[in-house]
């Protein structure tokens, strides 16, 4: 388990919803927002979210910050219950945010190149 810092995920969300128009206020709320979910932890149990909550881990979802996995108990009845978890993706947070960083020192690269072409 790895430990996602606010900043990089501040740093994600906001290479993926800037372009969308989220302000960085509204970056930080949601960052905030996901992380007083999970805490230490890298894993949370669906059952603890709200019908809203779980929109908002679907939009996570589609950006792959978050996924989802499921399992089956069978209980001592014989019955089976389905326990669905939500995860922190760290891997893609850090390629998001790894990325950008070498998409900006690119970009001096190219500058610095078309300036003398």
């Amino acid at each position: 388990m790895t430990v996602i810092k606010r900043d990089e995920l501040i740093t994600a969300l906001e290479i993926l919803f800037k372009p969308s128009g989220m302000n960085e206020k509204e970056i930080e709320e949601l960052a905030d927002y996901v992380l007083s979910f999970f805490g230490y932890e890298d894993t949370l149990i669906d059952n603890v979210l709200s019908q809203q909550d779980r929109d908002v881990f679907y939009t996570l979802e589609e950006t792959g910050i978050l996924s989802t996995s499921s399992e089956d108990i069978t209980l001592m009845k014989g019955k089976t219950w389905r326990i669905h978890y939500w995860h922190v993706n760290d891997e893609k947070i850090r390629n998001i945010v790894n990325s950008s960083k070498k998409e900006e020192e690119n970009i001096y690269d190219k500058i610095f190149r078309e300036g003398f072409k």
